[in-house]
């Protein structure tokens, strides 16, 4: 039974569409709007795989072990649940590259969506590294200079006239010092590298979903509210349709929202369009408070 069934003796009411109004308000009556914003959240599942392309080639010594964090861009876009594209290609993708035993891998922790940094959990299988030779340099000197001084000043040293033997040990050990430090530069040292070319697409597997921040959408235009008409001229008719109001929610014929309507446009009828202006009895005002949580202006203080 609709609200016209109800109120048709005192208030003659028609109500075509429910309009949603908040408990609180006290805008008597509703403006229909031409759209309604809504707020969503958008699932990546688990599945998808994260393909992202190197903007340039990249060597990692494993045996160094330590992490090289780099930006990429995602070589192909991220789909929802309903294959819906919602993080396009060329998104920035925050990257690690993280040795381990026998190669490293790429660990993706962030990605920027809509300017804001989403975190995100994905790698890469272990990428297998290659063992090359590494001319060592500098460290590789200095190893080698303090053997092959101390090698030479003993040999010089042992070999000298007594006198001579202290200058000859310091003697030696200078050129001892000097032939490690070329020997050392020339030493080739094995390291193992991961050689990752530029331009190389690689794909991340995903070890939880992607939960993208809320995003606020536009819906279709909402059909225009019709709102309800009155014919009460006294407050013995107002009463009445109030007390109908009332009672038609308690028995579930009338639902909160469109009770609460109902009784808002009333109001606004009764005060602005009837001189004197009228007003419920105080039961019913009260009632109308505890029920719909609405507050006549003339109980306002």
């Amino acid at each position: 039974m609709n609200a016209r069934t109800i109120l048709n003796v005192a208030l003659s009411i028609a109500i075509l569409t429910p309009v949603a109004l908040p408990a609180s308000a006290e805008v008597v009556i509703s403006s229909p709007t031409s759209s309604t914003r809504t707020q969503q959240s958008t699932l990546i599942p688990q599945t998808a795989g994260v393909i992202i392309k190197l903007p340039g080639a990249v060597n990692i010594d494993v045996g160094q072990k330590q992490e090289f964090p780099i930006t990429v861009p995602l070589a192909q876009p991220l789909m929802d649940l309903q294959g819906n594209e919602v993080v396009p290609a060329n998104t920035p993708v925050s990257v690690k590259f993280k040795p381990e035993k026998g190669g490293a891998r790429i660990v993706a922790d962030s990605i920027v969506v809509r300017g804001q940094i989403v975190p995100i959990q994905a790698m890469t299988a272990v990428i297998p590294g290659n063992t090359i030779e590494y001319v060592s340099g500098a460290e590789r000197a200095r190893e080698t200079s303090g053997m092959m001084g101390n090698l030479f000043g003993s040999v010089l040293g042992a070999t000298a006239r007594s006198s001579r033997k202290a200058e000859m040990f310091d003697q030696g050990g200078m050129i001892g010092g000097a032939i490690g430090i070329l020997s050392g530069m020339n030493s080739p040292k094995n390291i193992r590298v991961v050689q990752l070319p530029a331009d190389s697409v690689y794909v991340l597997a995903l070890q939880a979903p992607i939960s993208l921040p809320m995003i606020a959408t536009t819906s279709q235009p909402a059909p225009e509210a019709e709102q309800p008409q009155f014919d009460f001229r006294n407050s013995a008719e107002y009463n009445q349709g109030i007390e109908s109001v009332i009672t038609g929610f308690k028995q579930g014929k009338l639902s909160q929202t469109e009770a609460r309507r109902v009784i808002v446009a009333a109001d606004q009828y009764a005060t602005t369009q009837l001189t004197p202006k009228l007003y419920p009895l105080a039961g019913l005002r009260r009632q109308v408070g505890q029920l719909f949580d609405y507050t006549y202006a003339i109980d306002r203080k």
